[in-house]
């Protein structure tokens, strides 16, 4: 398992297995689930993070932040 966050564009992304992408569901919250060909989920990622992460919860993005640098 994988995780980033890209400040600039504001996206927390979580990459749960190393096998391409079929097709990704976008949900109304700004959350974009990609699905392998076979159901499984591939990888999460959530827009306008800070958003969503606030509180004592943003050490989530900052612990993205330290691991992707």
């Amino acid at each position: 398992m994988e995780q980033w966050y890209d400040q600039e564009e504001d996206i927390f992304n979580i990459q749960l297995a190393d096998k391409p992408y079929w097709k990704s569901v976008e949900l109304p919250s700004g959350v974009i689930i990609d699905v392998a060909k076979d159901g499984s989920i591939v990888g999460i990622e959530i827009q306008r993070a800070s958003l969503v992460f606030s509180g004592d919860v943003k050490n989530v993005i900052q612990m993205a932040q330290e691991m992707h640098t």
